[in-house]
């Protein structure tokens, strides 16, 4: 067997995304060490991870290859075409929307030309008090799979939750810890609200915290409502909102899914309501 390392090396693919792929269960240890922790693997999973790297290569997404591997059995010809061909139709549908988009944007420059209006979206300044959380803290790493992740990680959260007998408050919250927009290796910490007094609370589970988030004397704060794709256009118009009114940005940026959970029995809302958060401080 070959310690989590080695097999990195063989792999060609980092310890971190190995422990990313454990995580999710789509590939997992032969063994663990009890008492030291050590992640074991055996000279077969390494042509598992290899399936795992084509699969993904090929553009199928971190969901489609975990019901992929359920199956001992090799891939066969007829599935991986048929997963293709799936895959094709889906880049054609995201060639339309971002056809689509692109005409929304026009149309969207054009209306603020005709009203004057300098500013897409409506932002206030205010304060913010404290608020207990339950969260877990991942980097993902790409953007394009914030959705699978996001799902998994709010899974966890609750079933940790669940398991404890401590419920969920509103609303789920998205921390963004990046110092500026990235595309890759995205620092996310996905939060529920839960009771006052859980702030010191040990945590419920092996990847979740609990903890205050401190109360802000000012931040720029908009409201958006549109489908989960198209939030961080509204993101990235408070960033600039902050910057053309002279303000300093103080992350992580918030945001709060005013509607309820983004995904309800396995369903993505199609239309939320989120209000987005950006601490600041007048430069």
């Amino acid at each position: 067997m070959f310690k989590i390392g080695d097999f990195s090396r063989l792999g060609q693919v980092s310890t971190r995304m190995l422990r990313h792929y454990d995580k999710l269960g789509l590939l997992v240890p032969n063994h663990i060490d009890e008492w030291t922790g050590y992640r074991y693997y055996t000279v077969e999973q390494l042509a598992q991870l290899h399936r795992i790297i084509a699969l993904k290569d090929l553009g199928l997404s971190l969901r489609q290859i975990s019901d992929l591997i359920q199956d001992d059995e090799m891939l066969s010809v007829e599935q991986l075409q048929g997963m293709l061909l799936l895959k094709q139709a889906e880049v054609a549908q995201e060639l339309q929307a971002s056809q689509t988009r692109l005409e929304n944007i026009s149309a969207r420059l054009q209306q603020i030309e005709d009203q004057e209006r300098p500013f897409p979206y409506e932002v206030i300044t205010k304060s913010v008090p404290t608020q207990t959380v339950a969260s877990i803290r991942q980097t993902i790493p790409h953007f394009s799979e914030m959705g699978f992740y996001c799902e998994s990680l709010y899974q966890q959260l609750y079933q940790g939750l669940a398991h404890h007998n401590i419920e969920p408050q509103k609303p789920e919250i998205a921390l963004y810890h990046q110092q500026e927009f990235s595309e890759v290796d995205i620092d996310v910490e996905m939060c529920v609200a839960v009771g006052e007094s859980l702030r010191d609370h040990e945590p419920a589970a092996d990847m979740i915290q609990f903890r205050q988030l401190p109360a802000q004397e000012q931040v720029a704060a908009l409201i958006y409502k549109g489908p989960f794709n198209r939030a961080s256009q509204a993101a990235l118009s408070l960033l600039a909102w902050v910057g053309m009114h002279n303000y300093a940005p103080i992350p992580p940026l918030r945001e709060l899914r005013l509607s309820g959970r983004a995904h309800q029995d396995g369903e993505l809302q199609q239309t939320p309501v989120l209000e987005f958060q950006l601490p600041i401080q007048k430069i």
